[in-house]
């Protein structure tokens, strides 16, 4: 008896859980290329404007321009944008 009333309980909890999932939106817009990390340990890099979708927790995002001209501009969720034009221009956002 007892694991018929177990199971349903932690199927729905499994449910619940999975539907709490963090999700996060990290928006990088520039005219040049960049390289960077997440969390301090997922490498990211490429050219121009791209949007990365991250499930789980995010602690802060670190961006760098690889150029000495152009601009960067980096946002997390709905947070307001950090912007640089700086040569070699470094940017972090965090929650």
């Amino acid at each position: 008896m007892r694991t018929r009333t177990l199971i349903p309980l932690l199927l729905a909890l499994t449910a619940l859980s999975a539907g709490c999932s963090q999700k996060h939106r990290l928006q990088i817009q520039s005219d040049t290329c960049w390289d960077g990390t997440i969390n301090g340990e997922d490498h990211i890099s490429d050219c121009g404007y791209v949007t990365y979708k991250i499930l789980g927790p995010i602690r802060c995002a670190k961006v760098q321009k690889q150029t000495g001209i152009g601009f960067l501009r980096i946002r997390l969720d709905e947070q307001s944008w950090s912007e640089t034009t700086e040569p070699m221009g470094l940017l972090q956002v965090c929650k």
